[in-house]
């Protein structure tokens, strides 16, 4: 990978400072105070951060501190939840603090003394400028920020492009040449999404907006546990009756929303102008311009955010009718401009006015006279509206959409026997019923679905729908990449437009009357947008839903459910405090921090197998494999093994002999890409069927099936060098033999050929006979993979999950597995 830094000045120190922990531990060397106060030892510091993120209430901590053992071994100066707290409170100030602001709310409904009714609200809400500093100059993300754009490329004839993180992507370059030589952009990212606070009865709601800046890597930014997202405010709910319709509450409502949105970011009116400066994590003091670059979002949240109804488009300037169109048909002949513009769209609510209600609908306007964004330096709502892969794609697209279309053509009955025949893999959900009387769905079971879905369609339904929604589930795939290049970003509109081409047929067969979906038309925009802010995975509104369990639903239960909202916030800094002084304490004593976990050599090289220190299955005879784990040509594989491996070896082995075997081999799997710190966890399991024993029920087999290096050498991607085998059991030779690498006898299936048109998947055949089978090495299996039988037109009924993998002859390697998978096999 070769970077292209920025020609000008970007992000140049203008001098150092001390960051906020140096600052804190001048203080208090200068007080004789130590690293942990305002606790007298480290031990009850440690006892105070556990209870308070324990989650336990005020009485059951005080029930706890009242223990004889407690009190006696603990002695801690804190005796109740009420003195705990005390001290939680003395802890010096992180970031900026809740300021409440009330909103007075004048409606048309009038009083019993005729007057207007007045509705109070409370907006609770911090200076975005302080947390951006906050953000800025926590050492935490020392070794994770960048100040300035930077340009990335495969090799240095830069001949394709790279985006990754914001700083790899346009709009931070293009927007540096409009700042003064040497300013540091902070691209703020914001989030918000109302979410239920009470459960099963009650209708308490709250409606956070967090923030967070695109300097920090986006790896770190979506680890709830690194604090890199801040709650910047509670937006008030109300059903604000004091207006007499649902039309005119539903106006309010959205112009309550923009003006309590301006009325927090209204700091950065002029730091975006004007720069503030800031100390950052590396100790220079930087020229900070905080610059609102990106809004995640549902998509009713996008059209709220952008003014614009929601059969609209609230990125482009599309008309409703025409968005089940490609853009390039759409604007072909450059009619009117792509995206909508800032400018335009405030001329037109001055034009018919704010309250033309009825006007401003034809163009997709609504009546809000004073958005949040207008006025915001530098700043282009439109294109600031990220990709939503959680709503548009796995909802929306696949589960709302895609699936309906496809399930309508086949019968229920068939199509839930074939989810129920499914061979059992640990990462896919299996669906015992079908998916037909499934009612309620969640994103995990979308993602599953997609894992198997294309493979179940051949000979169910004709082959322009299975080409369809392989083009989906391609671009559904595509679109989560950690790195694009301008390769992958090709085949991403390639798989919009193969869609394209063969959505013509669900029309044909009276399945949709049009494509005017809102969620389709959203895809269109994706390629643009990696290109401007930088990968989708980035901006996925699965992390503010995450984030609600901390800031809005723990909060909530730790209130008294009485006045919450100021309750919540109290919550909120006490946490922020402790996490603050942990993280404190971790870095005045590095000694007294949490250990680290130290990688292995093969970890760090991204892959690695784990067995168990204790074999499940000790000195199993070979009979024993042969007869319950169903390795049927065990010895014939081990003698042609040993006489490849141990030429001089006198031993023999027979049925008799003993040997250590193991349940399950554990694979850590690093990123194909290697841009991410995480990592994929694997397993590939071995365990014989296990009758009934007394409540407990039958137990299946679990054979899996993996991708095993098969002679030739092999390459990162790609089917060559490897094939599909069944592994039957993982074992070790006698120590006698002084072999101590751990082996698999497996099962191969047929070579990879060519993909199916169609599905575009791999076809196998099942095992057959001595020569499929074989011992390998352990380390010389991949991962697992998941095979999913051909079933024809119609499926064998006495197929089951459990049988499947058994019965079947034909199979379609599943390269839907995991985002790993789909690299390996496609790129």
């Amino acid at each position: 990978m070769y970077v292209e830094s920025y020609p000008g000045e970007a992000g140049t120190p203008k001098g150092t400072a001390r960051t906020g922990f140096e600052e804190l531990r001048h203080t208090q060397k200068g007080n004789n105070h130590q690293v942990y106060h305002p606790f007298p030892t480290l031990d009850e510091w440690k006892l105070a951060e556990n209870l308070m993120r324990s989650g336990l209430s005020h009485a059951k901590i005080d029930r706890l501190l009242a223990l004889p053992t407690m009190v006696t071994r603990a002695n801690a100066s804190f005796h109740n939840s009420r003195s705990l707290l005390q001290l939680i409170d003395a802890i010096p100030p992180v970031g900026p603090e809740f300021k409440c602001m009330n909103i007075k709310v004048r409606g048309n409904v009038l009083d019993a003394d005729g007057e207007p009714i007045i509705e109070e609200l409370e907006l609770f809400h911090r200076d975005p400028v302080e947390c951006v500093r906050e953000l800025l100059g926590n050492t935490a993300f020392r070794d994770v920020m960048r100040y300035a754009p930077e340009r990335t490329y495969v090799d240095e004839k830069h001949s394709e492009r790279i985006y990754n993180d914001m700083w790899t992507a346009d709009w931070w370059w293009n927007l540096q040449s409009k700042l003064p030589p040497g300013a540091t952009i902070a691209p703020i990212i914001l989030a918000s999404d109302k979410t239920q606070l009470s459960q099963f009865s009650g209708d308490k709601s709250a409606w956070p907006v967090y923030l967070t800046i695109g300097n920090i890597s986006k790896c770190t930014r979506r680890q709830i546990g690194k604090h890199a997202m801040i709650l910047l405010g509670y937006i008030p709910v109300s059903k604000l009756r004091c207006f007499a319709t649902a039309d005119q509450r539903k106006m309010q409502a959205q112009r309550l929303f923009h003006y309590c949105l301006r009325t927090m970011l209204e700091p950065l009116f002029t730091a975006g102008a004007q720069g503030v400066d800031v100390t950052c994590a590396d100790n220079a003091l930087r020229q900070v311009f905080p610059i609102l670059a990106a809004y995640i979002a549902d998509f009713p949240e996008q059209a709220l955010v952008a003014c614009t109804l929601e059969s609209w488009c609230p990125i482009c300037s599309c008309f409703p009718e025409d968005r089940g169109d490609p853009l390039a048909v759409i604007f072909s002949d450059d009619a009117e401009p792509l995206f909508r513009d800032q400018c335009d769209h405030m001329a037109d609510v001055c034009k018919y006015g704010a309250d033309n209600a009825k006007a401003l609908a034809k163009l997709g306007i609504r009546p809000v006279p004073q958005p949040f964004w207008h006025g915001l330096p530098h700043c282009d709502i439109f294109r600031s509206l990220t990709p939503d892969i959680l709503h548009q794609l796995h909802k929306g697209v696949f589960k709302d959409h895609l699936s309906t279309w496809c399930m309508s053509l086949v019968t229920n009955l068939e199509i839930d026997a074939r989810f129920k025949a499914l061979p059992i893999h640990p990462s896919v959900k299996s669906f015992k019923k079908g998916i037909s009387t499934v009612s309620q769905w969640t994103g995990t079971e979308y993602k599953s679905m997609e894992k198997v879905f294309t493979a179940l369609l051949p000979g169910a339904i004709p082959p322009p729908a299975v080409r369809a929604a392989r083009a989906l589930l391609d671009f559904i795939y595509l679109s989560q990449y950690p790195l694009h290049s301008t390769t992958t970003l090709q085949r991403l509109q390639d798989a919009l437009e193969r869609f394209h081409n063969d959505k013509q047929f669900f029309i044909d067969q009276q399945v949709r009357q049009h494509f005017h979906i809102p969620k389709f038309h959203m895809m269109e925009h994706y390629v643009e947008s990696i290109k401007s802010r930088g990968t989708a995975d980035g901006f996925n509104t699965e992390l503010p839903e995450r984030l609600h369990i901390d800031f809005a639903k723990m909060a909530y239960r730790a209130s008294s459910r009485h006045d919450y909202t100021i309750q919540m916030t109290q919550w909120i800094t006490r946490q922020e405090k402790v996490h603050a002084l942990g993280a404190y304490v971790s870095w005045s004593c590095p000694d007294e921090g949490e250990e680290e976990e130290v990688q292995t050599d093969t970890e760090a090289a991204g892959w690695s197998f784990h067995l168990a220190k204790d074999p499940g299955f000790p000195n199993t005879p070979v009979r024993k494999l042969i007869q319950e784990f169903h390795a049927t040509h065990f010895l014939h594989a081990l003698s042609k093994y040993m006489h490849r491996k141990l030429p001089g070896h006198t031993r023999r082995i027979n049925e008799d002999t003993r040997l250590d075997v193991y349940k399950r081999v554990r694979f850590t799997l690093g990123s194909i890409q290697r841009i991410e710190d995480t990592t994929v966890n694997d397993v590939v399991r071995t365990i014989p069927f296990v009758p009934r024993h007394g409540r407990t029920p039958d137990t299946p087999a679990q054979f899996d099936t993996a991708i095993i290096h098969y002679g030739r050498e092999a390459q990162e991607t790609g089917t060559e060098g490897y094939r599909v085998g069944r592994v039957r059991a993982i074992f070790r030779l006698p120590a006698d033999l002084e072999h101590p690498c751990p082996l698999a006898y497996v099962e191969w299936y047929s070579p990879f050929t060519q993909p199916v048109p169609g599905p575009e998947m791999y076809m196998v055949s099942a095992p057959s006979g001595k020569s499929s089978a074989a011992i390998v090495p352990v380390h010389s299996i991949r991962r697992s993979c998941h095979l999913i039988p051909h079933f024809g037109k119609t499926i064998d009924p006495s197929l089951s999950a459990d049988n499947s993998l058994d019965r079947c002859r034909r199979f379609y390697v599943s390269d839907f597995l995991d985002l790993y998978t789909y690299q390996f096999f496609n790129d």
